[in-house]
């Protein structure tokens, strides 16, 4: 097959799809230079590797599929009642990423989020609410966590060079992925080490920038690709440790405890997703006495009380909560010998 006709094959359906709801992230130039490049390589092994994945590339074709949560109108209703119910303290995300949804749908566009970047107290439940995001969007979610990073390899590939190259988690999800607009977790981006040779943060001045983020190079198979759909949810605890150039980049969301009704609702929610994460079937979903008593707890201390008292049930031949199946650090003294439920 000539150049021209490989290009024409991989890149069919391009020009005639839907642009809200496909997209492309591959060129055929592009992915012709590659193959051409691997064909040079002296290492049999490595070259083999690499032509099983250029040819996995090649069966995928450029274009991947787009999440977007409006094509089924009703279960996105559901979806942003459930994030309104058990994140009320995210709220002002949410209604951002709604509307950026709605504005999808009027413009006839792919599903464009930019940047966010959550900040605020320890165990607030901003990768909860990151998860439950990408969920609601129908994307796939991948974590990076930038506490004890080194590199920016694990977002954009090692090198060839080094015998155990591999691609990065970008090109991952999208290049050798179905969807063009995953969701990336990038965790603690103020513990990420500010005295590494390398800077662990400095892919993302790139990738988080829609017009370089169309083109952007994995270094394990030298690849060019586009990642501007992708969608990026940055946490942090002291913002102030991010870098400034990164924060321009995001939209930023200080996010605070839920109070009162909300805390109450909160915890109400996060107490039933808990218990009904273990899956054991048939246990009855925590009651209002019981959630209530954990409403001034954070949502990972929440799911952490609830998962280990529905094991204490479970121990005791129950399929329902008791209020002394509470750690007892979670309660006070005369609540402890109490038997809700």
């Amino acid at each position: 097959m000539n150049a021209i006709a490989f290009v024409t094959a991989f890149e069919r359906g391009v020009l005639r799809r839907r642009r809200d709801r496909q997209h492309p992230v591959l060129r055929g130039e592009e992915l012709l230079r590659v193959i051409g490049r691997i064909a040079t390589l002296r290492d049999k092994d490595y070259q083999k590797r690499e032509l099983e994945l250029t040819k996995k590339l090649e069966l995928a074709g450029a274009l991947r599929r787009v999440a977007n949560p409006a094509f089924r109108p009703q279960k996105w209703a559901k979806s942003l009642q459930y994030l309104r119910e058990a994140h009320p303290h995210f709220a002002e995300v949410t209604d951002f990423v709604a509307r950026r949804v709605t504005l999808s749908i009027h413009g006839r566009q792919p599903l464009k989020i930019p940047p966010l970047h959550l900040w605020g107290d320890p165990g607030l439940g901003k990768t909860h609410y990151a998860n439950d995001l990408a969920q609601a969007l129908g994307a796939p979610i991948r974590r990076h966590s930038f506490e004890n990073a080194q590199t920016t390899s694990l977002l954009l590939g090692t090198e060839r060079h080094w015998s155990t190259a591999t691609q990065g988690m970008i090109f991952q999800e999208i290049g050798l992925g179905t969807v063009a607009n995953p969701v990336f977790l990038l965790d603690e981006l103020d513990k990420a080490p500010r005295r590494s040779q390398y800077d662990p943060l400095a892919a993302l001045h790139s990738l988080l920038e829609p017009t370089t983020a169309s083109r952007v190079r994995d270094a394990s198979l030298d690849i060019e690709f586009d990642a501007s759909l992708a969608i990026y949810i940055g946490t942090s605890n002291d913002p102030s440790r991010v870098p400034e150039s990164l924060r321009t980049r995001f939209r930023e969301f200080r996010i605070e405890p839920p109070t009162g009704a909300d805390a109450l609702l909160a915890a109400r929610v996060v107490a039933t997703a808990a218990a009904q994460q273990l899956g054991i079937g048939g246990f009855a979903a925590p009651s209002p006495a019981i959630s209530n008593r954990l409403a001034h707890l954070t949502a990972r201390e929440i799911y952490q009380a609830v998962q280990d008292a529905v094991a204490r049930a479970v121990d005791a031949g129950r399929l329902h909560l008791a209020l002394r199946d509470l750690p007892a650090e979670v309660l006070d003294p005369d609540e402890a010998s109490g038997t809700l439920h």
